[in-house]
């Protein structure tokens, strides 16, 4: 048995002149349609030419004399009518202006206020009278429902209609519609199922928080055999898409009417129901008739259907948030509306080269018939979370995924362990039916949780292997020393990795989709949303600190919420650094039930800190905490035994155990209540606040003192880390960067031959995450080696002190100038300043000092191997020494524009260069102010007039520039007025283009 479709697009009726293509229509198809038993006349959009109510009655006149001519005579042929609007039936007359606000809060990924359909639907009340004219009913739904057919007896054609245009405008463009993930139609064991729509793909947003553009593509594919669409005036002609078991035809309408009459037509399309076979035809307008201009034949695959269906408790609990996050723009948040796919450390012997994105897992899956895979992460890593969105990705692309908690495994029987976990999961836990299914994944979380002994472990993992081709699963501690040899025999082949916490670009992308929630894409400005989650990123980074925790998601996401001015807390006693730190710690000991007992823990474990910092000690034994629990119990009253508190407190993950030893689980907590005891009398602790200034090299005492900062602002704090600033280095002459500077004319050479007279084009969003990508690939490639802070050289020891110094001086410039005068700010900034100009000065000394030495040692060495031209080597090496000096001043003003800039405080790094007077001082303020502002074109006309016939100076000046440009949206007109400040050629980024069409 054979139906037939005839596809119509893009008619753009206006008056009834088109009435005499109806019997060429008819008689383009006649051969055709004799051979079938039912026939769908199928319009895609754009019926008329504006959406008024005079075209539709045209548009009437029309259908109604298509369906009688193109019947047979003496026929039955059943013939039905199946219709979507396109843009041009929409009719924009008298439509209010508030209907444009409207649509911009209508472009998210999910959408249930009816309002706002009604309210944008209100352009296509003509074409709605013209269907239920035609069709005598209209659906419940104008965004999206079914017309379904019943051709033969158990044979059901289901036509999923889909309204694109429901918010269209007069001047749409590409990537700004939205169908809403809710308005997606399901695929109910339907035997043949047609997709149509006006708008192709490309017009669909990417945009949206889940890409609606992938996700509408992905949702065809897997539930329709074939897509019919319009609107672009296509060549009419299809092509068959093969993914996941599924295929899909899809076919552009081609235009019915347009302006050059060659290139329009309509489309055909026979289905031979028994042999599953589709032909699609264009029939073209060619010498005043319509003819045949291409043929395509294709089979048709039955659609996957699904044998069992999630249970929505469980669908809703994969996307259920595990900590208690708050939003000031979305009362109830979502894992899907933070989440981020965190990258993986292969764990091998070989050098690791490559660290895959967990996404790519997906990929993996789907592109693999077989795949075993082991995730090793700590607690509080995100495993778990990785697997309910891996979880629930693959049950939408068409898998058949089981969750199982490895602390539930008792036995080794994989179909009752299986059944157990359907029953939560699935609408059936008929196991038989699930063994039977193909694209089975199965995600065991926790495997070190698993009660079963060794042996047994072994015998459950070769049974699961033997039932899911596809496994994944995670594991707490390091595979090498805490899997048995039956179980690693067993895990052999399976990839293994380690979930890596997240790197720079990482953080940079969930800042991104935390600022992004509940604002509309339509009108949030992108170069201030970049400035935003630049400056974000910069204070989870010191947040973050040297390894002050890992950089799971858990902990970014809390930071942020401590860092959302509206939801802090009213206490000023503290820093808002300060704040978040303790929101952490309360996170967890909240999740162990003692949100009542909050301050009694706080002082436990204050107490508990420096006890141990006092003894010297970083670890304590159970006995060792029984003995502190005595002395603390001498002190405060408290209920609990020793033994309760320590347990709460490991299960709260405040504290962990290793082997034989306690300690805190993270640095943070450790130095945070540390400082925080200090600072609750800390006039008793100046000669301890003077011991950890003067060993401020140790890691240990320049934390402290960075917490210390956070809880304190006392004068005695503020003066000690003044006097120990000036310390490093004390005798180095600092860098002015002035003319006459030493390291000025020493360098001036070669900076001579640094070219700075381009600047491209480049993407402002791409250049970030390039620099943060760098940045990911320098930090993995260093092997995190630290030599003992006791042992460390005199120069070194002081390297670090002068680093860590301004580390501190800028944390409490950032958090507390509100708390200061002007001239102690500006006395701390200063401070700052001139220590990172020490230090840059030290270096340029000790270089002059012994670069004959250098070069003498070099020739030696050389010469003894061949003969060499001495000239020319020393020529080499002072390039060398020159280009080290470069890098060292480079990179030590960009630390410390990162350590002391602020936004919004421009006034205060104005005045400290004022008073510091030198170009050096005047180039890190500018570096500052156009990383966490913009460039004052007045300012830079200025400063480069301050180091005219200074090269040295000019050329860092253009590297900041450069950078500046590369990554902030700047108006073209101000970007071509900087770029002719700064010096850079005036044709530079048009050659550019030229040269790269």
């Amino acid at each position: 048995m054979k139906i037939g479709i005839l596809h119509l697009s893009d008619l753009h009726i206006e008056k009834d002149n088109y009435l005499y293509k109806v019997d060429l229509i008819a008689n383009s198809c006649d051969y055709e349609i004799k051979q079938i038993s039912n026939l769908f006349i199928v319009i895609s959009g754009d019926i008329t030419r504006s959406g008024r109510k005079a075209e539709f009655d045209n548009v009437k006149l029309f259908l109604t004399a298509l369906k009688e001519k193109i019947k047979p005579q003496k026929s039955i042929l059943p013939i039905n009518l199946v219709l979507v609007p396109g843009n041009h039936d929409c009719c924009y007359d008298d439509v209010k202006g508030t209907r444009k606000e409207i649509l911009k809060c209508c472009h998210v990924d999910v959408l249930t206020e009816p309002d706002f359909y009604e309210d944008a639907l209100v352009v296509q009340n003509n074409y709605w009278d013209f269907y239920n004219e035609m069709l005598e009913n209209i659906p419940d739904d104008k965004v999206s429902f079914k017309k379904e057919f019943t051709p033969l007896i158990n044979f059901k054609i289901v036509f999923h209609c889909y309204n694109s245009s429901w918010m269209s405008d007069i001047n749409e463009t590409y990537g700004g519609i939205v169908i809403p993930e809710n308005k997606f139609l399901s695929n109910d064991n339907e035997e043949l199922t047609i997709a149509l729509f006006h708008h192709p793909l490309n017009w669909l947003s990417p945009r949206t928080k889940n890409n609606n553009k992938s996700r509408f593509e992905e949702h065809l594919i897997n539930t329709s055999n074939i897509v019919l669409f319009g609107h672009e005036h296509d060549k009419g002609q299809s092509k068959n898409i093969f993914q996941k078991g599924n295929n899909v035809i899809f076919s552009g309408g081609k235009a019915f009417q347009k302006e050059e009459q060659k290139e329009t037509g309509f489309g055909y399309i026979e289905i031979d129901l028994k042999n599953k076979k589709t032909r699609f035809k264009v029939h073209s307008w060619s010498s005043n008739e319509f003819i045949v201009e291409y043929e395509e034949a294709y089979e048709l695959t039955q659609k996957v259907t699904r044998k069992f269906i999630l249970n929505k408790d469980f669908e809703n609990k994969l996307d259920t948030l595990k900590i208690p996050l708050k939003h000031s723009r979305k009362e109830k948040l979502l894992l899907s509306d933070i989440f981020v796919f965190p990258d993986l450390e292969p764990i091998e012997d070989k050098e690791v080269v490559q660290y895959p994105n967990s996404e790519e897992l997906l990929y993996s899956v789907k592109s693999e018939t077989i795949l075993k895979t082991i995730i090793e992460g700590e607690d509080q890593s995100g495993k778990t979370t990785l697997f309910f969105v891996l979880y629930k990705k693959l049950y939408e692309a068409g898998y058949l995924p089981i969750y199982i908690r490895g602390k539930n495994l008792n036995n080794t029987d994989a179909k009752d362990i299986v059944k157990k976990a359907m029953k939560e999961q699935y609408d059936s836990n008929d196991t038989e039916l699930f063994f039977q299914q193909p694209k089975r994944v199965l995600f065991l979380d926790n495997l070190q949780t698993v009660s079963l002994n060794t042996k047994y472990k072994a015998i459950l993992l070769e049974n699961l292997s033997s039932h899911f081709d596809y496994i994944f699963i995670s594991v707490n501690n390091s595979l090498g020393s805490n899997i048995a040899t039956e179980e690693t025999t067993t895990l052999k082949d399976f990839n293994k990795y380690k979930l890596l916490p997240l790197g720079h670009e990482k953080r940079s992308e969930i800042i991104e989709q935390w600022f992004r929630i509940g604002e509309n894409v339509m009108t949030i400005r992108e170069d201030e949303l970049l400035k935003n989650i630049q400056a974000r990123l910069d204070e989870i980074n010191s947040l973050l600190g040297d390894r002050l925790m890992p950089s799971y998601p858990i902990f970014i996401l809390t930071l942020l919420q401590g860092l959302d001015a509206q939801i802090l807390p009213h206490d000023y006693s503290q820093t808002s650094y300060a704040h978040c730190y303790q929101a952490l710690i309360t996170a967890g000991l909240v999740r162990e039930g003692l949100k009542d007992e909050l301050s009694s823990y706080f002082n436990i474990l204050k107490e508990l800190a420096f006890f141990l910092f006092d003894k010297k000690e970083d670890t304590f034994s159970p006995l060792d905490f029984e003995d502190f629990y005595v002395i603390y119990k001498k002190s405060f009253y408290t209920n609990h035994s020793f033994d309760k508190v320590l347990r709460l407190l490991s299960n709260a993950n405040i504290i962990k155990f290793d082997d034989e030893y306690y300690s805190f689980s993270y640095k943070y907590i450790y130095y945070y209540l540390v400082a925080q005891k200090i600072s609750a009398n800390i006039d008793k602790h100046k000669v301890l606040i003077e011991e950890l200034c003067d060993n401020i090299h140790v890691e240990k005492n320049a934390n402290i003192l960075i917490f210390l900062s956070h809880h304190s602002k006392a004068q005695l704090l503020i003066d000690s880390i003044i006097f120990t600033s000036e310390l490093p280095f004390e005798d180095a002459k600092p860098i002015t960067l002035d003319r006459a500077d030493p390291f000025t004319e020493f360098i001036a050479e070669f900076v001579k031959g640094i070219q700075h007279d381009v600047i491209e084009e480049r993407d402002p969003k791409q250049e970030v995450k390039k620099g943060l990508k760098r940045k990911d690939d320098q930090e993995r490639k260093s092997n995190h080696k630290h030599h003992s802070e006791d042992l460390m050289p005199p120069e070194f020891r002081e390297i670090s002190q002068a680093f860590r110094t301004i580390r501190i001086l800028g944390q409490i410039v950032k958090n507390q100038k509100g708390d200061f005068e002007k001239g102690k700010l500006e006395e701390l900034v200063e401070s700052a300043y001139r220590t990172g100009f020490r230090l840059v000065g030290f270096f340029a000394d000790l270089i002059e000092k012994d670069k004959q030495l250098f070069i003498e040692a070099i020739s030696e060495k050389l010469n003894k191997k061949s003969n060499v031209d001495i000239k020319e080597i020393e020529k080499t090496v002072l390039s060398f020494l020159q280009y080290i000096s470069w890098r060292i001043c480079m990179d030590s003003f960009t630390n410390l524009m990162f350590a002391v800039g602020t936004k919004g405080s421009d006034e205060l790094f104005e005045a400290v260069s004022r008073r510091i007077d030198s170009s050096a001082a005047k180039i890190v303020t500018f570096a500052i102010k156009s990383y966490y502002g913009s460039i004052n074109t007045n300012d830079l006309k200025q400063l480069f007039k301050d180091v005219e016939n200074n090269y040295l100076a000019q050329s860092i000046l253009r590297v900041y520039v450069r950078k500046h440009l590369y990554t902030n949206f700047v108006e073209k007109s101000k970007k071509d007025q900087i770029i002719r400040i700064a010096g850079f050629k005036p044709n530079a980024i048009m050659a550019r283009k030229k040269l790269n069409p």
